[in-house]
């Protein structure tokens, strides 16, 4: 049978050598002084070694808590992160999500709580396209990419369509009768290296509109943000700006949706796929998705 020292001793030594000092950390951990020496000491009588030294300055940790400290916050880190995951398998559903689709995604998610409010989406917003369900704390994610990886569960949402999209009042300002009239307008990149008007311009047949020129943001939600402020005309996705075309918050100036090779997948790992909360959000995703919802347009 291992032998293993209690977990809470653990907890009191993190803290004493976070705090260098008995007095701060029994203020924080709300103990005496003493019941935090006990615990040390009952800890170093385990190892049967000192884990810390008196000094002038506060304690300082020996060769040996040197050694066992490091093993302490990982371990107690990896129980919290184990133990966050334990008490919301039932009601929460932890969902990462790209920035730039969070306009997509948003109503959806409200759409969802309000028929299934016994479970609760907890959303998280990144600028990062995937999702390493090793080390993050989620239960699911969308993700951006030409595949969705391996070692997931995944559902196809949608391609990317690259299109133009402005507010209407700039159409009228500066009315856009031919590709190349964008010349005259400030272009709205969602990437510094400017690719994605590059590709769009380029399948257009633009012949005289620098793609080089412009503002460059760092999402294509920021810079699709910037198209309606009325700062140019940006390059954007049609599935994630259709509910502002449909409202008229935004205009397309030209027809022409560049497919990029690119979706956007609901992915899942394996040790969730059987839980309830995952499969009835799966399912619903799918279901709107397969009804035929203009929001999707359907790999």
């Amino acid at each position: 049978m291992r032998r293993l020292p209690p977990l809470a001793s653990l907890q009191v030594f993190e803290v004493v050598a976070r705090h260098r000092s008995f007095t701060r950390a029994a203020e924080h951990l709300c103990l005496t002084q003493g019941a935090v020496s006990r615990q040390i000491l009952a800890l170093e009588e385990h190892y049967h070694c000192s884990l810390f030294v008196r000094g002038s300055k506060g304690l300082t940790l020996t060769v040996e808590g040197e050694i066992l400290l490091p093993v302490v916050r990982e371990s107690l880190a990896r129980i919290e992160e184990v133990s966050l995951r334990l008490t919301r398998q039932r009601t929460d559903l932890a969902l990462k999500v790209p920035t730039c689709v969070m306009r997509w995604v948003l109503p959806k998610v409200l759409r969802f709580q309000s028929e299934h409010p016994q479970l609760q989406v907890k959303t998280t917003t990144t600028w990062q396209h995937d999702v390493d369900f090793t080390s993050e704390p989620f239960d699911a994610a969308i993700i951006y990419g030409s595949s969705p990886g391996t070692d997931v569960h995944a559902i196809a949402l949608f391609e990317e369509q690259l299109i133009p999209v402005c507010v209407p009042e700039l159409l009228e300002e500066r009315p856009l009768a031919m590709v190349d009239d964008l010349a005259a307008c400030t272009l709205l990149h969602p990437t510094r290296d400017h690719r994605d008007w590059k590709l769009w311009l380029d399948r257009a047949g633009a012949t005289r509109v620098d793609p080089n020129l412009g503002l460059s943001f760092e999402t294509l939600d920021l810079a699709t943000n910037a198209a309606m402020h009325r700062l140019g005309v940006a390059i954007s996705d049609k599935t994630l700006v259709g509910e502002d075309i449909a409202a008229k918050r935004l205009v397309t100036p030209f027809e022409t949706a560049v497919e990029t090779g690119f979706r956007y997948y609901f992915v899942y790992p394996d040790s969730v796929a059987h839980q309830p909360k995952v499969e009835l959000f799966r399912d619903w995703i799918m279901q709107l998705r397969d009804s035929g919802y203009p929001e999707f347009a359907g790999p």
